[in-house]
């Protein structure tokens, strides 16, 4: 992987749904990573949507239509209202989704076990058509959880990047715009 990929090409964006779900685009890098400390040149390119400009742009837009809002209904601006409106509906609901399911599997694995332990105390009675397929239940709901899990931990912790990086443009540009209207005051100050 030491030569760099196009400046579009991302494994995650060609990546099939299989590869999605097991996070099997990210193994080149892995393997590299295991073989030698991994430089920018062994990095992926960033989506569009994941670059600073990109995203400090949609803050400031959303911050603004959040500052009219506000404006036209008298009251205090909030900076969170902006930062909601930067994560797309999809995105919002993908979240909401893979939380729902970690939790119906955190409470259908214990209910799976039972339901084998309870069989398998039947003794003599014993079916094992039923025993089979509450252990195939409890094994999908582990793999289940283990796939929502690892999936909504990365979108939620790509979410938390991606705000933080529109946080920190948004300060950036506070600051830079507060130093230039105050050397603007000097200037002119010292011009009179």
């Amino acid at each position: 992987m030491s030569d760099r990929p196009s400046e579009s090409q991302n494994p995650r964006d060609r990546a099939n749904w299989l590869s999605l779900i097991f996070f099997w685009w990210m193994n080149d890098v892995l393997k590299l990573g295991s073989t030698r400390p991994l430089t920018e040149n062994d990095l992926f390119n960033l989506p569009e949507d994941c670059k600073a400009e990109v995203l400090v742009e949609r803050a400031e837009t959303y911050w603004f239509q959040e500052l009219k809002r506000s404006e036209s209904v008298g009251r205090k601006p909030r900076l969170w209202k902006a930062m909601v409106n930067l994560i797309p509906w999809k995105s919002r609901l993908v979240m909401m989704m893979l939380k729902t399911l970690e939790s119906l599997s955190f409470v259908f694995q214990p209910l799976c076990l039972w339901l084998v332990l309870k069989t398998l105390n039947d003794g003599p009675d014993l079916d094992m058509r039923f025993a089979f397929t509450y252990v195939a239940l409890l094994g999908m709901a582990s793999l289940i959880k283990a796939v929502v899990t690892h999936h909504y931990d990365f979108v939620t912790e790509h979410w938390g990047l991606k705000l933080k990086v529109a946080l920190i443009g948004l300060v950036y540009n506070k600051v830079s715009f507060i130093t230039m209207r105050i050397q603007g005051l000097r200037t002119k100050h010292r011009g009179c």
